[in-house]
């Protein structure tokens, strides 16, 4: 079955797969990918938090991904919904943005649980 962090990687890399082909159907719509992305990653959080913590809820990991997610993904955020001015361009470099910004996310996800787990086994 593997780990948690193997487990939880899955979800990621599944979730940033996804995101390429959603940002692609959403890349002539100015602020769809970011719409798209942030419930995307609401529920990437919910899956992840629910691999760490039995009983997490979808309140919990809205609020988990969207102090994760300004803190780590802002700017990458602005480059995306700023990528429509590459006019045709855009189409090749939002889905590698909206990529980039759901791996990261997924990654600090990972290490919000992995910290929050270790501090627990200290206490």
């Amino acid at each position: 079955m593997g780990t948690k962090r193997e487990i939880a990687q899955k979800w990621v890399n599944g979730y940033t797969a996804t995101a390429v082909a959603a940002v692609l159907a959403t890349a002539p719509i100015p602020g769809g990918a970011t719409a798209v992305l942030s419930a995307m990653e609401a529920t990437m959080c919910y899956q992840i938090g629910k691999i760490y913590l039995p009983g997490f809820s979808l309140v919990d990991a809205k609020a988990v991904a969207l102090s994760i997610g300004l803190a780590c993904v802002a700017g990458k955020i602005v480059a995306l919904e700023a990528s429509i001015l590459l006019g045709p361009f855009a189409l090749a470099a939002k889905p590698a943005i909206g990529a980039t910004i759901v791996k990261t996310l997924g990654t600090m996800v990972i290490n919000y649980f992995e910290d929050l787990e270790e501090a627990r086994q200290i206490s």
